[in-house]
């Protein structure tokens, strides 16, 4: 059965999908970049589902996306020698992945087993609002079957084609992303480094992290 199209200005709708959310759905929405598809990270056979309809690797983990910029702490921990802090004051929200040190509530089946999460707070008001109206930071990854995007971003049409026929519910965005490559990805572990390089470049962030080369 085909997903629901909900549009991105019916609140009606927005409020349903995040309680849809919260009781097990899986929702697609466009992030700043790509169209994403988000669960429940609290819910493993949910988050199971999300692998299967991508033909995700199951060794590769999940995003969690959080709808304030202090949210990182409820989910990571501190890492020595960053400020977190004034990193996320800066460049959140935006498309930019920190992946760090997990705490313990975060589920091993997001993080693939890894001892590490990666959390970002995008702009995107569908995604704050899902996530405020579901009561949860979203497990995502993005919406089209893996291996098939090696260039470009996941747009809507995508995202229906790809995984429409095995999601709930997916949110048609007003207007498209202005992004030309995905989030980019920095691990906090260690001496910074950049993981992807998308759009904000490595020079802008270097100031904040002490040790990473542009």
């Amino acid at each position: 059965m085909s997903a629901e199209i909900v549009d991105a200005r019916d609140g009606a709708g927005l409020l349903r999908a995040g309680e849809a959310l919260r009781a097990g759905a899986v929702v697609a929405a466009q992030t700043d970049t790509n169209y994403g598809v988000f669960c429940n990270p609290f819910l493993e056979d949910v988050c199971g589902r999300l692998y299967e309809m991508k033909r995700r690797d199951g060794g590769k983990p999940l995003t969690l996306f959080v709808s304030s910029p202090a949210d990182w702490a409820r989910w990571g921990r501190r890492p020595a020698g960053v400020d977190v802090d004034a990193l996320v004051e800066r460049f959140w929200p935006g498309p930019l992945n920190l992946v760090m040190e997990k705490r313990e509530i975060v589920p091993d089946w997001v993080t693939s087993g890894r001892p590490t999460v990666s959390v970002v707070h995008n702009v995107s008001p569908v995604l704050n609002l899902l996530s405020l109206y579901s009561g949860l930071p979203l497990a995502a990854t993005s919406a089209n079957i893996s291996g098939t995007m090696d260039e470009g971003l996941v747009t809507f049409d995508i995202a229906r084609e790809h995984i429409g026929d095995h999601c709930d519910l997916i949110v048609r965005g007003e207007a498209p992303s202005k992004a030309t490559r995905s989030s980019t990805i920095v691990s906090l572990l260690g001496t910074p480094a950049v993981l992807r390089q998308g759009d904000l470049p490595a020079e802008e962030l270097a100031p904040y992290l002490p040790g990473l080369t542009p």
